[in-house]
């Protein structure tokens, strides 16, 4: 009997467990973060976009949407939620998020404006944000099937 293979199969089989463990760990996007100051946003059909801008909600001040595509269905939002605030400070940015899904391939576009509380000035200048978005068709479900979540 060799002894010499027993550890070596022993490390091979450590080896295949632990590459199995690891795909198993990977992270797998469910939805697209839209970036907090516009632009550019590609993504798949079906797939849940995330946008979270700052408001000032101490001041009454906040983020409206003023226009959305019909490819992209709003699903969620406006969510505020609050960041940890040192004690005493009035104003601190927070996120407000809304929630869309994209429903259809095609060019989209959403845009949010900057707004005043009601009784309130407009804000000088007038600030807006725009996303314009890509959605490109879902793969085939054999695809998906194959890619896992990856493939939404």
């Amino acid at each position: 009997m060799k002894r010499l293979t027993d550890p070596i199969a022993c490390v091979t089989a450590s080896l295949i467990v632990a590459a199995a463990l690891a795909s198993c760990a990977s992270i797998e996007r469910d939805e697209v973060a839209a970036p907090p100051d516009g632009g550019s946003v590609a993504m798949r059909a079906g797939t849940p976009l995330v946008v979270s801008l700052p408001p000032d909600p101490s001041a009454g001040y906040g983020w409206l949407l003023q226009s959305a595509s019909p490819n992209l269905a709003l699903i969620g939002g406006p969510d505020y939620t609050p960041a940890p605030k040192p004690p005493g400070l009035v104003g601190v940015a927070d996120t407000t998020a809304y929630r869309f899904r994209a429903l259809e391939p095609g060019a989209g576009a959403l845009e949010f404006v900057w707004v005043a509380p009601p009784g309130q000035p407009a804000p000088s200048p007038a600030r807006t944000v725009r996303y314009d978005v890509n959605v490109t068709p879902q793969l085939p479900s054999s695809y998906r099937d194959f890619l896992g979540p990856a493939g939404k």
